[in-house]
Parts: structure tokens; C-alpha cells; sequence
């Protein structure tokens, strides 16, 4: 049921409109001046709101344009209520932050069919700013995704390209196999995630199934460990071949090839990581340990929050913004999973995901 404030200080007005909004279906609430207004839209939260323009203390200018300063309520439809309809009182009413007007005395079917207009238009709007923020979602995994195997490439030709005459033909050619490897798991990896993005139209596609968790990290971690070799990093993995779990692949595939390539990056070379996994009571445990430079306890809570992304650069100055555990968060909460993170400055980090059992 959409729920509909009205700012009004008279009785006779509330009253006609009550019952008008209550016979249509809507849920009404009631405040009766510009403070009570702001106070009560933060509470609440109504899909669209009838303010009364002549108020005492704050009127209905002053209070629209409170209720624009407010993030969490800046976009909420507002009609003005008037008998005010002079074209210089509209055009006020519009800069204030308006999307219509209704003129006193009400017309009934008028009320209804221009709050149902601008419900339907917010509706819309919400629905294409989510699937923006979808979009730009899927873009930042697969850019987020190709770095690691492109560095890997990147780092192989570089050391061929530095020191061929150095290298024997057999350790030549061993170099031009492993990048020719990468390439292989790089195109696929791209395949796979274009894949992903076209049967999606759009949106992020999520289609849980049974899947071999040894199986899927095995997979993941292929593109990472070139880029992993060229820092001397070792990375190890220890999951029973039995175990699995009922999760999106796609996503849970995104989660390790982020988190592996994360721990890539924030590890000096000559570390390592190990990825175990636990079967519980009600849950499998995944577990990635890696001995990185680690985090402090507020980076921690910022990446397991809203917070935003982090810039902190890698081992070897590669880029970083936390983006790739932000995701994967994201991916897992998706997979009614959760993630949590222990970490030690200086001594490295500890991701577990926890998956309901099957």
C-alpha cells in the first residue's frame, strides 16, 4: 500500500482528502506544519507527499526545500496544495523542488490521477536508476576481473622483453607458453563474463544451482595464478572433492577471482595463500589466508559496510580500491552467504565466506 503524507493545517482540507486517498487505497498520515512534515518524511519514508503552501512558522516553500536537503527523502514526489495559482507562485514552487500542483478546491479525480501519474514516474525513475547501478555494477567486475590476467601477461612479456639474451631457447619458449596460457584463460574468462552480461538484458543474472566447490576455485583462481608467479606467490588449495554447494557460479566465480586477485596484490612476493574449506553444521566454510601486508580494523569495517571504495596501493604499486571485496560481499549476501574479515596489519588477512549447506 503506497503511503501518501499531507501537510495541512486545516481540518476541513485534511478531512476531504483523507477520505478521497483512503477510498483510492492509500495508506494517509497527517502532519499539520512544516516541521512536523520533516520530521515525520524521515520516519516514514511516504511514496509521495500533498504540501500545503500557506502554513504558520514554515510554509510550504521553506519546506520543500528542506525536504530536497535531505538525502535519504531528496527524492520523494511533492505536490503543492494551493489556491495560490498565479503563474509567479508556481514557477517559486517548481524551483523549490515541486513536480506538480493541484489548485483548492480539490477536485477529487484530479487528486487521484496526478498522484498516481507521479507515483508511476518515480517508479520508473527507481527502476532505471537500479538497473544503472547494475550495469555499472557488471562493468566494474569485468573490469575488475581482467587485470589480474592481463597482468600476469603483461608481467611475462615484460621479463622476456628485459631479458631475452639472458634466457636459453628452452626457457624462451617456456615463457611464450605460460603467456600463451594466459591469454588462453584471459579470453575465455572474457567469454564467459560477456556471456553472463547478455543473458542478464541487462541486469545481474542470478541462477542458483548445485555446484562442485573444488571444482569452481580450482577454475577462479587459473586466471590469478600467473600474475601470482610473477610476484613468487605461492597459492594452495586444499577442498574435498565432495563438497558442494548451492550458489550462483557466475557470482561465486567472481567472488574467488576477486579475493584471490586481491590477496594477489596486497602480498609481498615470496608469500603465499592457502584456500581451505570447512563443512559445518548448518554451513560450508571457505577460507582464504593469505600472508599480506594486511588491514586495520577500520579499512576492515569500511569494506564489510556501505562505506565506499578504499585507495591503497599493492605490494607492487598496482592499483587498489577495495572494490573487488566490496563485490564480492555484495555477490555473496546475493547468495545468502556471509563474509567477514579478520586481518593483522603486517601479518596478513583471513576472508570467510559462510554458505548455507545444501
Amino acid at each position: 500500500m503506497k503511503k501518501i503524507l499531507v501537510v495541512d493545517d486545516n481540518p476541513a482540507n485534511i478531512g476531504i482528502l483523507f477520505e478521497c486517498l483512503e477510498n483510492a487505497g492509500f495508506k494517509i498520515m497527517v502532519a499539520q506544519d512544516g516541521g512536523d512534515a520533516i520530521e515525520m518524511a524521515e520516519n516514514i519514508n511516504p511514496d509521495l507527499i500533498l504540501l500545503d503552501i500557506i502554513m504558520p512558522e514554515i510554509d510550504g516553500f521553506a519546506t520543500c526545500r528542506r525536504l530536497r536537503q535531505i538525502d535519504s527523502i531528496k527524492n520523494i514526489p511533492i505536490i503543492f496544495m494551493t489556491a495560490l495559482a498565479d503563474i509567479e507562485n508556481k514557477v517559486r514552487g517548481f524551483e523549490c523542488g515541486a513536480v506538480d500542483y493541484i489548485c483548492k478546491p480539490f477536485q477529487q479525480e484530479e487528486v487521484i490521477a496526478r498522484i498516481n501519474t507521479h507515483l508511476t514516474l518515480k517508479e520508473q525513475k527507481d527502476e532505471l536508476l537500479r538497473l544503472n547501478r547494475e550495469k555499472e555494477k557488471m562493468i566494474s567486475v569485468i573490469a575488475h576481473d581482467l587485470r589480474s590476467p592481463f597482468n600476469g601477461i603483461l608481467g611475462l612479456l615484460d621479463m622476456l622483453s628485459q631479458y631475452f639474451d639472458d634466457f636459453t631457447d628452452e626457457e624462451k619458449l617456456n615463457y611464450i607458453k605460460h603467456a600463451e596460457l594466459s591469454a588462453k584463460n584471459a579470453y575465455q574468462l572474457v567469454d564467459e563474463l560477456l556471456n553472463w552480461v547478455v543473458s542478464g538484458n541487462g541486469e545481474i543474472e542470478f541462477k542458483p544451482e548445485n555446484i562442485n566447490l573444488s571444482d569452481i576455485v580450482e577454475s577462479s583462481v587459473l586466471v590469478v595464478r600467473d600474475n601470482a608467479s610473477s610476484k613468487y606467490i605461492e597459492i594452495n588449495i586444499d577442498i574435498d572433492k565432495e563438497i558442494e554447494i548451492f550458489v550462483d557460479s557466475n557470482m561465486m566465480s567472481a567472488v574467488i577471482r576477486n579475493l584471490v586477485s586481491n590477496s594477489v596484490k596486497f602480498t609481498k612476493p615470496n608469500g603465499s595463500i592457502s584456500i581451505k574449506a570447512e563443512s559445518c553444521e548448518k554451513s560450508i566454510k571457505i577460507i582464504l589466508r593469505d600472508t599480506g601486508i594486511g588491514m586495520d580494523k577500520e579499512i576492515v569495517e569500511r569494506l564489510l559496510s556501505e562505506s565506499g571504495s578504499i585507495s591503497t596501493p599493492g605490494t607492487n604499486n598496482e592499483s587498489g580500491t577495495g572494490l573487488g571485496v566490496i563485490i564480492s560481499r555484495e555477490f555473496i549476501n546475493k547468495n545468502n552467504g556471509n563474509l567477514s574479515i579478520k586481518s593483522i596489519p603486517g601479518r596478513g588477512s583471513e576472508f570467510i565466506i559462510e554458505i548455507p549447506s545444501i
